[in-house]
């Protein structure tokens, strides 16, 4: 029901009295008239609740950071003569703190046997989530006497892409660090098992077999002496990181676009690390400490953007600290190559890191500064310093973009 049909339904009342009381045909002619209207539209409008077909919302599952994304409803007239005026309704940002919370209002003409998408779009300017909180598509009839309406909410029905980082393989911080990682791919560790390569010689130990006796030097030496081998062992990089920086303690919508300007650095940062790893054929592991699993393991034979999904998926500010990740390391006793990145550390978490130097093959820390370093991050960068532990302080990058945000927003119809 609409505004005008009820002033018309208030004007049948008038109508009537002037036709009864003055008995003027104009009257009868207009409230016939006015009846007629009322049904024809009446009619009109439950033909095309049947012959208006409205799909469901779509939109890819996945895009990479600074691509447009876009909200597809697919509509079809299915109509033979009588054409339909839509107005689309879309809200987005009250999940989104770093733009204002919007609405925007757009029509669209349909000729009979139309068959169009509309879309909404809007640009995917952070990693994590990107919502489409809610639409409404309104239909009215052709004298605009009836409408309908179907309301697409994000809780019925996830409207929501997940937008990917970008692996950032530019940055001459990281190059210099992977230079040095390159030289040292292999490794050797003793084993027990024969092999082709002797690497030393030493003196014989209970529960040592016979076969691995040198007979020649025993003899020599006047005491059993036993071979002692080496092999080439891959060294295995873990992968921890923490983005927390900021974006659940404020409110204001420029520090909210800044924090998550800060955390797509990190994730860029982690995601160009992977793509190096995995080209080199270098095997890796990316910790992301979820709820759901407490380590994902990357190979060369995994689907190459399932790392980047994982990173996505993750809400700001809820990975683990540096210092807590690397308790959560304690179990292990390998000899493993470590590339930490995070834009805050305490002393505590420098203890950490020079904890894990101590039985680590390489530990390569990036830290993200911000623009100004409190009295106890200086402490713990001058005690990782003074531990030698290699330290890359790497320039967080802001973007230069209004209050909004965005690059493209609004309903736009093809």
């Amino acid at each position: 029901m609409t505004v005008f049909l009820v002033i018309c339904l208030l004007l049948i009342l008038p109508l009537i009295g002037g036709a009864s009381y003055l008995g003027y045909q104009v009257f009868s002619i207009l409230l016939l008239t006015l009846i007629v209207l009322i049904i024809v539209s009446f009619f009109e409008f439950l033909y095309i609740r049947r012959r208006l077909k409205i799909g469901t919302f779509r939109v890819v599952s996945e895009i990479p950071r600074d691509e447009i994304v876009h909200f597809i409803l697919p509509v079809r007239l299915e109509t033979r003569w009588l054409p339909l005026r839509i107005k689309l309704t879309a809200r987005y940002g009250s999940e989104d703190r770093t733009v204002r919370a919007q609405k925007e209002i757009s029509f669209r003409d349909l000729r009979a046997g139309d068959d169009v998408e509309l879309y909404f779009s809007v640009a995917a300017r952070h990693s994590g989530k990107l919502i489409l909180d809610e639409a409404r598509i309104e239909v009215r009839t052709f004298f605009g006497l009836f409408k309908f309406r179907k309301l697409f909410r994000h809780r019925d029905r996830p409207m929501m892409t997940y937008v990917l980082p970008l692996p950032n393989k530019t940055d001459d911080t990281l190059i210099r660090a992977f230079q040095q990682v390159e030289e040292s791919d292999l490794a050797k560790r003793r084993v027990e098992e024969r092999s082709d390569e002797i690497d030393t010689l030493r003196s014989y130990r209970e529960g040592d077999e016979i076969r691995r006796i040198h007979w020649q030097v025993s003899s020599r030496l006047n005491e059993f002496v036993v071979k002692q081998y080496e092999a080439p062992l891959a060294i295995e990089t873990h992968i921890l990181f923490d983005d927390f920086t900021g974006y659940s303690l404020v409110n204001d919508v420029k520090e909210c676009d800044e924090a998550l300007t800060r955390r797509d650095h990190i994730l860029d940062q982690v995601s160009g690390a992977i793509v190096w790893l995995l080209e080199r054929e270098m095997p890796a592991s990316l910790h992301t400490f979820s709820a759901d699993s407490l380590g994902e393991r990357i190979s060369i034979t995994n689907e190459p953007l399932r790392y980047r999904r994982l990173l996505a998926m993750i809400e700001p500010d809820m990975s683990p600290t540096l210092g807590e990740s690397i308790e959560r390391q304690r179990g292990s006793r390998s000899r493993d190559r470590f590339l930490l990145f995070s834009s805050r550390i305490s002393e505590t978490t420098a203890a950490a890191i020079i904890a894990l130097q101590r039985r680590a093959y390489q530990v390569i820390y990036f830290y993200f500064r911000q623009e100004s370093q409190s009295r106890e991050e200086e402490n713990a960068l001058r005690m990782l310093r003074r531990a030698d532990i290699e330290v890359f302080e790497v320039a967080t990058r802001y973007a230069d973009s209004g209050v909004d945000g965005f690059e493209s927003l609004g309903p736009k119809y093809a």
